[in-house]
Parts: structure tokens; sequence; C-alpha cells
């Protein structure tokens, strides 16, 4: 399998698998282990053994509660959810690949990490015309600005169905490519991507732009620093 190992060889393949604003583009995503699947957390343990919908629901009615969140469908509420630590049907994705490359690089940092880029084929284009028991199979969705960490993040999303929904690697005859590449990115170049990513102004005070986004940067860096 490739390796990434610098940010030129991120930026060429931006150039290669672009990103776009509105459907037609690359979603990129970063995980911090290889072997990792790609996989909501909906259909990891121990939540795949929960009532995803009674919780959900719960969730829903609570949070209104805790924090005013401006979203006007089913697919935005799901996306404000997970951005909070929710276990829900969606996979995140950026549309900046060096993002992306932030998350595979900021955690487990004597593992090598891995790096997606995956070109879907069906978007969710009427969320407000839509519900989520509408779909069957995988399908993408890219919200407005509904909050600070999606904004930041430049957040879009998978919508898995149910867990049998994998996102598999096809050939797409329309823009005649296949639909999904990976990369390794080596645990010794995670410290030195890092400090370029710093530079360029993606870390955790950037992307989740909060204050505990600002202690996170600050604890990152001190285990940086010691290596």
């Amino acid at each position: 399998m490739k390796e990434i190992n610098t940010i030129q060889e991120l930026i060429h393949i931006s150039e290669e698998q672009p990103s776009d604003d509105w459907v037609g583009g690359w979603f990129y995503r970063g995980q911090s282990i290889k072997e990792w699947e790609l996989t909501p957390k909906a259909y990891r343990f121990p939540h795949i053994n929960s009532n995803f919908e009674s919780n959900y629901y719960s969730w829903e009615k609570q949070s209104c509660r805790l924090e005013k969140f401006d979203y006007e469908n089913e697919f935005e509420g799901m996306a404000i959810a997970q951005h909070h630590g929710f276990p829900t049907k969606y996979l995140d994705w950026s549309s900046n690949i060096l993002i992306a490359a932030f998350f595979a690089c900021s955690e487990h940092l004597d593992q090598d990490g891995r790096l997606f880029a995956y070109f879907p084929t069906h978007y969710i284009t009427e969320p407000n015309e839509r519900r989520l028991t509408d779909y069957d199979d995988i399908v993408a969705f890219q919200p407005r600005p509904i909050s600070d960490r999606i904004q930041s993040q430049l957040g879009v999303f998978t919508f898995h169905p149910n867990e049998k929904n994998k996102i598999k690697n096809k050939f797409f005859t329309p823009a005649r490519h296949y639909t999904l590449h990976d990369w390794i990115i080596p645990s010794d170049k995670k410290i030195f991507l890092l400090k370029s990513l710093d530079r360029l102004g993606i870390n955790f005070k950037t992307i989740f732009p909060d204050l505990d986004g600002l202690s996170k940067h600050y604890c990152l860096m001190d285990e940086i620093n010691i290596r």
C-alpha cells in the first residue's frame, strides 16, 4: 500500500482527487490506526448492542436543554450529534485533506494511520423533503455550516442505514475512475506531519474552535515535545 510522508504528497493527492463544495468531489477521512474499518460508531462495540432509535430520540429531546442548535431537518440534527460524540450512523469525512491527515496523526502516535479518499455517487440533495428512513444504502451528505465544529472541519458525512452498508471500491463509469483510495501514514512520520500541519493552522484549536479544542491542542503539543 502507498505511503504518505510529507505535506507535499497530501497536496498532490488533493489535486488528483479534488474535493468540491457540492456534489461531485472527493471526501477525505483519516484514521489513527490503519487496521480500523470504515464503520460508523453506531455499529461498533459496545454501541451496536444498544437501541439506536431510542437513544437517539432521547438525545434529541435532552440536547435542546443544554445548547441551542440551528438545524432544519433530521440529517442536520444527526450531523450535530455526530460532532458531539453521539454514536450515530454517520461516518465523518472532510473536504480538506489536511484536516483528514490531522485526524490520522493526532492519536496513537506509535501506530500507523490511514488516510482514505472516497468519491460518493449518491447524495442527499433535498434534506428538508426527505427522511433518514428513505434510504437503504450509503448516501453522502454535505450539511450547511450548522455548527462551529462542522464549519471549521469542513465536515461532510456518509450515512449508513444499517450495519451491512459497507463502503467498497467500485468503478464509477460516468466519472471513469474508482471510488476509493487509501494510503498508510507511518507512525514515524506522524509527529513530523503534525508539526507541519500546525504551521499551516491545522490543529485541535482551529478545528475544534472552543475551550475543549484549545485544551486538547496543548495536551497534544506536550505529548509531541517529549518524543
